[in-house]
């Protein structure tokens, strides 16, 4: 999947305290000059908790044999993750201002390590697993570029399969390239022409000096200490002047659970200024984010607001079908509506809401800027004092402040949200389903789904659910993989038998549109979002019995409560 730039790419390496640095030319400690670390865009770079390493050493040592893992990535040395465009997971793995390799679960086959030359150094003289010696004549040749033919292969683990990732060797056990098996070990040695791996890395392993260990990531905070001053103090300037630019609004902070918005509280609390705390709990929250955000308004004595969006999901699940990332009615009716709903109710002139939103996180939040109105939240006034930071920032300043974070992030999620949200990776959910009580629930949804609209059971295993249409990534990797999936039927609209209760209840509403599908879906199929409550400026909307009530005497028409509506803007599945 192609890469895409959504801010500066700033990873850089101290070689002399061993220790990350963002976008720094010196190191704060020592005062040598930094490295560049070449890794993938975004460049949404973060720290390796204890649990991510135990699972990137587990993968190499199924890759590549015991004792690859802790020789890839021996203790006591920091490990940097950068998350990178894929069809699932895909972290560049960075240890000692090097990119070793690549961290990847593919859908149906699971987790799999791709070394690049620096890695494969580091395991070559002990690799019992996925080696091929090569000819040393054909050494020049796959220095640039050409693939290991199957004549120069004097010897392979037998073992490979056709796919497999493969570390290349000379006669001495020197890395020569990486790359993907064209054919099995056996048929490596026994065959005298065809390629047998397809070069993937091939350079000359570079001359880089064994590091030291014993850094923490506290000696990280202070090698940093400079960077994280002045991203502070301008974060904290942004906070302040939008503050002052909406001074007629009262201040609060959304949190959520997660690290951007914990950092987006303690730089709030930097400016002077005591929020209060706003939080939707969209009943599918993991408990440790709920006890997360209750523990933090205690901490620091703020009002903390909820509103619990109850059993809103399971509802309109039966409705719309499952979310997807490019259908994604869940947010509108399980985060966002109950939202507008509390700030109609403790803000009714409106809020200036801090969010922990970041420019790296996703195409549109890079294009929102730092100060902008959500449509669905009418209202509010977000603004993320944290746009530009990259993750290692959050977390470094996390560490400075010794805050207390959502400890799910070290048992292996890499974000924290819904535990069930589409935009999961498929490699996540191996953790996050372990954490989840309603996991039962969610199965059997997503089977009778499937059942009626007969998908096969590839479908499910692979998590085609999360996208209505597949994007060209995920259409390629099923081609490359020979995985026929049907696209997903449409639904055709069919004409509901409508009870005299319910034609009135339609006759009520064409007051709003000519629209007779608008109507008809406003009028049936409210999900009791309440969103457009807060956009009727007649007065003519209330909520009676958990869904919307008109008063056609006053309504005028305007049609501002038919965009945006949940049952109006997302046809179902």
């Amino acid at each position: 999947m192609a890469a895409v730039r959504l801010g500066r790419i700033g990873l850089k390496w101290c070689m002399s305290c061993n220790v990350p640095l963002v976008e720094l030319d010196r190191c704060g400690i020592c005062g040598s000059e930094s490295r560049q670390v070449d890794i993938t865009p975004p460049g949404d770079y973060r720290p390796a908790f204890n649990h991510d390493i135990a699972k990137i050493r587990k993968t190499v040592d199924a890759n590549y044999g015991p004792g690859t893992g802790i020789a890839m990535l021996p203790e006591g040395h920091l490990v940097v993750l950068n998350k990178s465009p894929a069809v699932d997971i895909m972290d560049e793995v960075v240890q000692d201002g090097i990119v070793l390799g690549t961290h990847v679960y593919e859908p149906g086959k699971g987790w799999h390590f791709i070394c690049r030359i620096e890695g494969a150094g580091r395991i070559s003289k002990i690799a019992t697993k996925n080696w091929a010696i090569i000819d040393d004549g054909a050494i020049p040749y796959i220095r640039k570029g050409a693939s290991s033919m199957a004549v120069g292969v004097l010897d392979a683990d037998p073992g490979i399969g056709i796919g497999d990732e493969v570390i290349v060797l000379s006669g001495a056990r020197e890395p020569i390239s990486t790359g993907k098996a064209r054919m099995t070990g056996r048929e490596m040695v026994e065959s005298q022409r065809d390629a047998a791996i397809k070069s993937r890395w091939y350079h000359e392993v570079p001359a880089n000096p064994e590091l030291t260990g014993g850094a923490t990531w506290e000696t990280a905070v202070e090698a940093n200490a400079e960077k994280l001053d002045r991203k502070r103090k301008a974060s904290v300037f942004h906070v302040q002047d939008t503050a002052r630019r909406f001074k007629d609004l009262p201040v609060a902070v959304s949190v959520s659970g997660g690290k951007d918005s914990l950092a987006t509280l303690l730089l709030v609390l930097e400016a002077g200024i005591r929020p209060k705390l706003i939080f939707t709990d969209t009943g599918l929250e993991f408990p440790e984010t709920v006890e997360n955000v209750k523990r933090t308004a205690e901490k620091y004595q703020l009002e903390l607001l909820t509103q619990d969006a109850g059993r809103a999901f399971w509802h309109a699940l039966k409705h719309f079908g499952p979310p997807a990332k490019d259908f994604r009615w869940c947010c509108k009716t399980c985060k966002l509506g109950p939202m507008a709903a509390l700030i109609r109710q403790h803000f009714p002139v409106g809020v200036l809401s801090f969010i922990g939103q970041r420019q790296y996180e996703s195409s549109q939040r890079y294009e929102k800027g730092n100060v902008w109105r959500n449509p669905w939240v009418p209202g509010q006034i977000g603004a993320s004092p944290i746009q530009n930071w990259p993750s290692l920032l959050v977390w470094l300043y996390l560490f400075q402040q010794k805050a207390e974070y959502n400890p799910l992030y070290e048992r292996g999620l890499e974000r924290i949200g819904c535990w069930l949200c589409p935009a999961t990776d498929m490699g996540e959910f191996d953790d996050i389903e372990k954490y989840s009580q309603q996991n039962a629930e969610w199965q059997d949804a997503l089977k009778t789904f499937a059942d009626r609209k007969r998908m096969p059971e590839k479908w499910l295993e692979i998590g085609l659910w999360r996208w209505k249409r597949y994007p060209k990534g995920m259409a390629d990797f099923l081609c490359q993989e020979g995985i026929s999936i049907p696209e997903e039927p449409v639904s055709e609209p069919s004409e509901e038998t409508v009870s005299p209760e319910a034609r009135e209840r339609i006759t009520r509403f064409s007051c709003i549109t000519d629209d007779a599908h608008a109507v008809r879906m406003k009028a049936l199929h409210c999900m009791g979002c309440g969103i457009c409550l807060s956009l009727c400026e007649s007065g003519a909307l209330s909520m009676k019995d958990g869904r919307i009530e008109i008063d056609p005497t006053i309504c005028t028409g305007c049609e501002k409560c038919l965009h945006p509506c949940v049952v109006v803007d997302f046809e179902p599945r």
